[in-house]
């Protein structure tokens, strides 16, 4: 779960340093560089509603295995695709991929961990979240300073694989996963139910506003600091 964790926010995050960067070398504003993060934040926050659906019927383990594999993939030719629009497509399909670990983690968790251990687990994966969304960062800052941020990003799309195929050899195989095969109807029933108790908007909208801002001082500092 650590490995799952670091991957994920890793990939997500890890071009963020790299905005005045790309405005530089395509000589973009500061707003329209920082798609290189919200076309990827924005689908896996909307992807995360859909994920749980699919790993339904497909499974926990095998839709993070191939979730990591594919975002690490992407982050590689994220690195050697010669225009900005090809780049914010591949921004864009990392954060699909991205969605299906965060959107089906605890539940892995919750089926095939001991309960002793689940909150052990979910330690390591919250513990991972935070130093992959740092470490992303600190790494392709310091590769980009020496190498450039194509190199950089090779990087982190390298490490991003390596950390899939340790999630993939490590992790305990899906032994108490049932499929099951739901019907939309039944996904938008679920959705409508998390708004039933008024409170629950409340906190929804101060999640959003909460990382909606964390998210975009990063974004812009960089800019401050060139």
């Amino acid at each position: 779960m650590l490995f799952a964790g670091f991957s994920t926010f890793s990939l997500l995050y890890s071009v963020q340093p790299l905005l005045p960067l790309f405005a530089a070398q395509y000589r973009l504003t500061a707003e329209a560089a920082s798609l290189a993060v919200s076309l990827a934040t924005g689908p896996l926050a909307i992807g995360i509603l859909f994920a749980g659906f699919v790993s339904d019927r497909v499974g926990r383990r095998p839709l993070m295995i191939a979730a990591m594999f594919a975002a690490g993939a992407l982050t590689l030719a994220v690195a050697v695709v010669p225009g900005w629009s090809g780049l914010l497509v591949l921004r864009f399909l990392t954060g699909v991929a991205l969605a299906g670990v965060p959107a089906v983690a605890m539940a892995y968790v919750a089926e095939e961990v001991d309960a002793s251990s689940v909150g052990a687990a979910m330690g390591l994966y919250i513990a991972g979240s935070a130093l992959g969304g740092m470490a992303g960062r600190l790494v392709v800052s310091i590769v980009a300073d020496l190498e450039g941020w194509r190199w950089a990003l090779a990087a982190v799309g390298v490490a991003g694989l390596a950390m899939a195929e340790a999630f993939r050899r490590l992790a305990p195989l899906s032994r108490n996963f049932t499929p099951s095969v739901g019907r939309p109807g039944v996904l938008l029933r679920s959705a409508g139910s998390l708004f039933t108790d008024r409170a629950m908007p409340l906190l929804y909208l101060e999640a959003f506003l909460l990382m909606g801002v964390f998210v975009t001082i990063y974004n812009y500092a960089g800019f401050r600091l060139m």
